[in-house]
């Protein structure tokens, strides 16, 4: 964390926020994944190049309990990049421009040395026809272009040979059938699936511009809806933490749990959703002021006493906790990981962040229903969700007695960084 133009950092807290390991960087970070006890993979260090709103980093992995970093300078991507610990190859994605025109992205799966081994290239499956209507530009190698895709996560089960994608600016994402390399079904505004809103109704799409999106249990995703190019309200300007249910036999999904932010909270870039342990759910709404100009027209806003939040969630809406940063504090995304409580040596490449996140109970609680479901799906969608969530719950439990605490890792981001990096 840093304000003043001290850079940026990767943190690591405990669920009280206090800090257990820090990293800390001239040039923005990326992801992080827990990919292994104590152990995170990241982007970062350096930034590589890239489009102003995706650079481009390098992957490490770091062990918090030993301290040391191993280095893999050849293996690139930008948002996102996901680990097969079997077969030691990584997953990432790799933007291009086509045509001197338009920015596409590939998921690439290459070896620790950075050699390809196998890509999918996204130009196959999205057509001009879905460009976001609000002219979305990024510039790449000082060429000025538009962002058609602009993919942001990944989200790899190498045993299954599934990857599922998400396309922030088409509001879509993608399963995708790694072995044949061919698309399995889409989600969202561009897809296969009938949207339902609360009512039963189809709805045009449930988010708009999200990050990271996850398969939390069978037919269950979590992600995190900014809300942002908002092609039914452009000025609605409320993000959420969102989860929902698909049912491909009637090829319907629907929002079985959200929590929306007050306006104060708003995010358009960046963000994250996570399931804990717990059953939880915590929310990283991650803007650094809370306010976009291009809007202060329309939404006089003076939230200037804070930077990102964090917002714990239980699953019946009710507000757990709130951690507040100053303003200034970006946060990309969080994460959780396995770690013991006090970790022997502290890590080396360590500073002091100022100040700590400061907790303080939020009393706003926003519930969405369950909708009714005109169609007759495979199982009931009352009891599905629940379902779902109470496995992941008795899984982790048994998980709980080896892990001793649940921490986050936090990517900070300085204001002044938001124009290399803002999505």
């Amino acid at each position: 964390m840093g304000t003043g133009g001290t850079g940026n950092y990767f943190v690591v807290t405990d669920t009280s926020g206090n800090v257990i390991a820090v990293r800390h960087y001239e040039t923005s970070y990326g992801a992080a994944n827990n990919i292994a006890p104590y152990t995170m993979m990241f982007l970062g260090e350096p930034q590589v190049d890239g489009a102003n709103t995706a650079p481009r980093y390098i992957t490490h992995f770091w062990n918090l309990s030993s301290g040391t970093v191993e280095d893999f300078p050849n293996v690139i991507s930008h948002h996102d990049i996901q680990y097969d610990q079997i077969n030691n190859t990584f997953l990432t994605i790799q933007n291009y421009v086509r045509n001197n025109s338009v920015l596409f992205d590939k998921i690439v799966q290459v070896d620790p040395y950075g050699n390809v081994i196998w890509t999918w290239d996204e130009y196959n499956y999205i057509p001009l026809s879905e460009a976001s209507p609000f002219n979305e530009l990024s510039t790449l190698d000082g060429q000025t272009v538009e962002d058609l895709t602009h993919s942001n996560t990944l989200d790899w089960h190498y045993n299954d040979s599934i990857i599922y994608l998400n396309v922030r600016n088409v509001n879509t994402f993608f399963k995708i059938n790694q072995t044949t390399g061919n698309l399995i079904w889409a989600c969202g505004e561009f897809g296969n699936f009938t949207l339902l809103g609360a009512d039963g109704q189809p709805v045009p799409s449930l988010w708009y511009h999200c990050h990271d999106v996850k398969e939390v249990a069978p037919d269950v995703f979590t992600l995190f809806d900014n809300d942002y190019n908002n092609n039914t309200n452009p000025y609605d300007c409320h993000s959420r933490m969102v989860e929902l249910t698909l049912n491909e036999t009637s090829m319907t999904e629907y929002v079985n749990w959200s929590w929306e932010a007050p306006t104060a909270y708003w995010t358009p870039y960046a963000g994250a959703n996570l399931l804990l342990p717990n059953g939880d759910f915590i929310g990283d709404f991650a803007d650094p002021t809370h306010q976009n100009p291009s809007y202060q027209q329309n939404l006089p806003w003076d939230f200037t006493d804070r930077g990102a939040v964090f917002v714990e969630v239980n699953a019946t809406g009710q507000v757990v906790r709130t951690f507040t940063f100053p303003v200034g504090c970006y946060a990309y995304r969080i994460e959780t990981v396995t770690n013991p409580s006090v970790i022997t040596p502290i890590p080396t490449h360590v500073v002091s962040p100022t100040p700590t996140p400061v907790i303080t109970p939020t009393p706003v609680i926003t519930l969405s229903p369950t909708p009714v479901i005109t169609q007759t799906p495979s199982v009931s969608p009352s009891s599905h969700p629940s379902i779902n969530r109470q496995t992941i719950i008795n899984s982790v439990v048994l998980a709980a007695v080896i892990v001793e605490v649940v921490v986050l890792a936090v990517l900070f981001y300085m204001r002044k960084r938001i124009s290399n990096h803002k999505n």
